[in-house]
């Protein structure tokens, strides 16, 4: 039961800084996503930082029109 508690609480941390990642690259312009997609690397293992980072960068330019 305490192993779960603990898992639950990882998990709401992780979610907490994929928010606060997200907010951050709501504010960048396309110019700054656009350089940051560059330098992350197109082959990252599924799940790891690099891969989630690659995901929210890509859907933030999505939603801006003429950001892609």
């Amino acid at each position: 039961m305490e192993v779960h508690v603990v898992a639950v609480e990882l998990i709401a941390k992780l979610r907490d800084a994929i928010d606060a990642i997200d907010d951050h690259l709501s504010e960048m312009d396309c110019v700054t996503l656009q350089a940051l997609e560059t330098r992350l690397p197109k082959n990252a293992a599924p799940g790891s930082a690099e891969m989630v980072m690659l995901l929210l960068i890509y859907r933030e330019m999505k939603n801006r029109k003429g950001c892609a």
